[in-house]
């Protein structure tokens, strides 16, 4: 595994075969940990939030999950080992915590109906996880404790967390302190996946930027961040920032 810095943002180039590995001796760690799906969005974002910019940097993990990130690396003549696909990345570390590890396993995200037919998949598609719970994200503020509450009483070793972006990012390190060693994972749009409410990417509908773009459609407003992440990739590389 090699740490490189983009436009200030850690990343990590992890190839897929230790990946997973690196994921599982974060358990071992006697703390609370998070995993940050790093695309070009979120990194911008992050440029503009010191907050989220904090978060990201403070991670355990940071693994690129858009060709934007890819880009920027290359830009400076680093090269990134996998540009994962976050959903199959995701399905992937089920797959081997549930044949490797045994370990326990909460999932939060999606709406009721979501939330309840992703748990259903779950099941269905890993048998033998040990899935100790599903809530939805939709719960009202004041019934927070109470979910918190029930998460610590099973004890989860992964929690995989599909909110907005960055919600997901801020809403994870603001929490786990209430755990003991406890890898989280921000994940959008798995639990929307799972649920059927969206199709899965492919890894060359990631690779070629489609899901990107389809994203940015979703988000228009998010343009301007791909106009000013293309002018401070020429700004540090002009003045030798990065």
């Amino acid at each position: 595994m090699e740490r490189f810095k983009l436009l200030g943002i850690h990343i990590d180039s992890v190839s897929e075969d230790e990946v997973y590995h690196k994921i599982f001796e974060l358990t071992d760690m006697d703390k609370p940990t998070q995993v940050v799906l790093l695309d070009t969005y979120l990194l911008m974002k992050a440029k503009f939030n010191k907050e989220l910019f904090n978060i990201i940097n403070n991670a355990e993990l940071v693994l690129p999950v858009s060709p934007g990130i890819k880009f920027g690396l290359n830009f400076f003549h680093k090269k990134v080992a996998k540009v994962y696909n976050f959903f199959n990345f995701s399905i992937r570390l089920l797959t081997q915590i549930t044949e490797e590890t045994k370990k326990n396993v909460y999932v939060l995200g999606g709406n009721k109906k979501a939330s309840e037919k992703s748990e259903k998949n779950i099941r269905e598609s890993f048998p033998g996880i040990r899935l100790m719970g599903r809530h939805r994200v939709d719960y009202r503020k004041d019934f927070e404790p109470k979910l918190l509450t029930a998460m610590q009483k099973v004890s989860p070793s992964f929690v995989l967390v599909s909110m907005r972006r960055p919600k997901q990012e801020k809403w994870i390190y603001s929490r786990k302190k209430n755990f003991n060693n406890c890898v989280f994972i921000g994940v959008e749009n798995f639990i929307n996946i799972l649920g059927g409410k969206e199709l899965s990417p492919t890894d060359k509908h990631i690779e070629s930027g489609g899901y990107s773009f389809k994203m940015l459609l979703k988000r228009p407003f998010s343009s301007f961040y791909y106009v000013i992440f293309f002018i401070l990739l020429l700004v540090y590389k002009i003045f030798k920032l990065n």
